[in-house]
């Protein structure tokens, strides 16, 4: 399993389920997989897949701004 996949499948997916239920957590992963491809390296997947989500309006409008960056940056270094 690699790395970006990892933190995805382990840390943010249960996360974003215990949060927005399935459905919701399926799309917002959805996105975040096919933004996820653009990136060469592990640490670029995982940044762009965890910028795919936390740009999201439902995610914004859940946890504020504040919220936003500061689970941002611990997916971030999740990876790390």
């Amino acid at each position: 399993m690699n790395g970006a996949k990892s933190v995805r499948d382990t840390i943010i997916k249960p996360k974003l389920v215990d949060i927005f239920g399935k459905l919701t957590s399926n799309v917002l992963i959805t996105k975040a997989i096919s933004a996820g491809r653009e990136g060469k390296t592990e640490q670029e997947k995982l940044k762009l897949m965890v910028e795919s989500i936390c740009s999201d309006p439902k995610v914004k409008g859940m946890w504020g701004v504040a919220q936003t960056a500061k689970q941002k940056r611990a997916w971030l270094s999740a990876l790390k």
